[in-house]
């Protein structure tokens, strides 16, 4: 493969050292980085998600520095249920969903602080011929007609069957019992559970020339 217009970046879910070891080749590749969603939350190693959010707001501030071309970051559902947690007067199911969803009550200050960074997080990137979203899309239907929470909460039947769009779908949200990526004509899965398998997904793609 020619050198990578895109680096697609499975669910990290705060494991910062193992985010560092598998960013590091891609440095100077003239590359865009583009993080499938799930930055946050069951982060295995102690004040994973600071580091991880930090580490790419720093690559998203200054991607010329690290040979990268930009740091897209999409929105997942973990992400989303952060948002909710955050809202004035939130719900105590909103809190409890996302704190019993493996959520850091200590990233509150933090993400409080950057609270308009994940307001403004898209749902879906589309470059050249694969569409990047978080989990999946709802088959047969336009993808300007999607709903947002199927794009960062859908498995089925996302994931037995093709959806219809004329693109490669490329996507986290659900990793296989092997920890295997799944790669279909019409969808790469790449989620390889990192917070428990220890194995973080990068995805080298050439969008304009494979």
């Amino acid at each position: 493969m020619n050198r990578p217009d895109v680096v697609a970046i499975g669910d990290v879910h705060g494991c910062a050292s193992l985010l560092e070891q598998e960013l590091t080749p891609h440095f100077d590749s003239g590359a865009e980085l583009i993080f499938l969603g799930d930055l946050i939350d069951r982060a295995p190693e102690p004040d994973g998600d600071r580091k991880v959010l930090e580490r790419v707001w720093q690559l998203q501030e200054n991607p010329g520095a690290y040979g990268l071309a930009a740091v897209t970051v999409l929105r997942g559902n973990h992400e989303q249920m952060l948002l909710k947690a955050m809202a004035p007067r939130a719900p105590d199911e909103d809190v409890e969903l996302w704190l019993c969803n493996g959520a850091n009550p200590d990233l509150l200050p933090l993400a409080r602080e950057r609270q308009a960074w994940f307001e403004q997080l898209p749902y879906t990137a589309i470059r050249g011929r694969y569409l990047f979203v978080h989990a999946g899309v709802r088959p047969d239907i336009r993808l300007e007609h999607q709903a947002t929470d199927d794009l960062i909460w859908i498995r089925r039947p996302f994931l037995s069957r093709p959806h219809g769009l004329p693109y490669t779908v490329v996507h986290g949200h659900t990793f296989r019992h092997d920890f295997k990526v799944t790669r279909l004509p019409h969808r790469i899965g790449i989620d390889t559970g990192a917070y428990l398998s220890g194995v973080l997904t990068c995805l080298a793609l050439n969008p304009d020339s494979e």
